[in-house]
């Protein structure tokens, strides 16, 4: 099963389209915090959230926020966990140490992101997928039913405490104002000083006003988005552990449940986000944003799970599966190119690039991000004509396997 496994063409592609749909996704949904203060959201628990001024940005916002907010980022997790699940078996079935050497794989991914997030931008997600990812051993033995019973059930956990820390953070929020503690005032000096420190400071500057605002806090709150994270890596290993990316056909019958519990349970919760979040069902604004990022926490997921099994249904159509080729290229430099956005965008909107923070609509925002995902299309696509893996990939294998390494495939 395992040798097929690796060898199956048609299961390689929809896996790099998969994981090249979910990096375009993550660019078109991280483009608003390139753009903005990353704790902007502070305004939004006070007054609530407002569609931006114009028909065009304002349909983009919504549809942003319906189909792609909180749908990639669990697309990118649950990949994760598939690819543990492959990279682990393979080491088994040569005989390698797995467990040590996944380690190994971590701590390169833990201190790459610390650097990420230091040094370029404070959305990080890898230091975050690396401490999560040492939970993962704990489960390689289990057996599927009893993987998708703890993914559920930490689905629902970790919505529910992510839900209630919000709702507890916009309460005390909503106090302080009320006791005058603080004022709308100073939360909009802290924007506006966040806003000019990025639009028109110099690079050290910049690293010196995100380690104290932004990266601090992240580190601290990093242990509160553990529990979110790892029910996706089990979707993942539970896609490994049943084969269904290995043996497409002979899962159909799971790919349709996936399917259709995707787009059923998925839609009406991240329906009811939106509505939440622009306040049609009228709640104070200290409320309506946890409750409705709590709604897409949840649906999110489903609404993923929805998108991968249309992925892999319409790649069986091999002239589809050609059209849809450009995003192989991307995802087979995954982690590459995830970095390579973050320098691309920190050089368009920060004070030592272009200096466009804060400067830029919710329509030109999406057309950076496709200008970014073309040109990384073309890239990957021409470095892949000479090399089989991108930098990143390349040194995170030798990182990995050490004097093991003989340019074996299994990296």
């Amino acid at each position: 099963m395992l040798m097929s496994f690796v060898s199956v063409k048609e299961r390689i592609h929809t896996l790099d389209i998969v994981r090249g749909f979910a990096l375009f996704g993550i660019l078109i949904a991280n483009m608003i915090a390139f753009k903005m203060p990353v704790f902007s959201e502070m305004g939004s628990l006070i007054d609530g959230e407002t569609l931006p001024e114009g028909g065009l940005n304002s349909t983009l916002t919504l549809l942003t926020n319906f189909f792609v907010d909180g749908k990639f980022y669990p697309m990118f997790s649950m990949l994760f966990g598939l690819g543990f699940y492959i990279f682990y078996s393979r080491l088994l079935d040569k005989n390698l140490p797995a467990t040590r050497m996944f380690m190994r794989r971590l701590v390169f991914l833990l201190l790459l992101g610390l650097a990420h997030l230091i040094f370029i931008w404070s959305g990080d997600i890898l230091h975050t997928y690396a401490l999560t990812g040492f939970l993962l051993p704990l489960f390689i033995k289990r057996t599927p039913k009893v993987i998708k019973i703890w993914a559920i059930s930490l689905l629902l956990a970790g919505t529910f405490f992510f839900t209630a820390v919000l709702l507890i953070s916009g309460w005390g929020l909503n106090l302080s104002l009320n006791q005058g503690l603080e004022t709308r005032e100073s939360i909009q000096a802290a924007e506006m000083l966040a806003a000019s420190v990025m639009t028109n400071g110099s690079f050290g500057e910049i690293l010196s006003y995100r380690f104290w605002n932004e990266v601090l806090f992240i580190l601290f709150q990093v242990f509160l988005i553990i529990p979110t994270i790892l029910p996706l890596f089990l979707i993942g290993l539970y896609f490994g552990k049943t084969g269904m990316f290995h043996d497409i056909e002979g899962n159909l019958h799971r790919w349709k449940k996936v399917l259709w519990t995707g787009l059923l349970v998925g839609a009406p919760l991240v329906g009811l986000s939106v509505a939440v979040r622009y306040n049609l069902l009228d709640m104070p604004a200290y409320m309506s944003m946890p409750i409705a990022e709590g709604f897409n926490t949840l649906g999110g997921p489903f609404m993923m799970l929805f998108y991968v099994a249309g992925v892999v249904f319409i790649t069986r159509k091999k002239n589809v599966e050609l059209l849809l080729m450009p995003f192989s290229s991307v995802g087979r430099m995954a982690l590459t190119n995830y970095l390579m956005q973050s320098i691309i965008a920190v050089l368009i909107f920060n004070g030592y690039g272009l200096g466009l923070f804060g400067e830029v609509s919710k329509a030109q925002g999406v057309l950076i991000a496709i200008g970014i995902y073309t040109v990384q299309v073309f890239l990957s696509h021409q470095m892949l004509k000479r090399y089989k893996q991108g930098p990143m990939e390349f040194i995170w294998r030798k990182w990995t396997y050490g004097n093991r390494d003989s340019g074996s495939k299994a990296a």
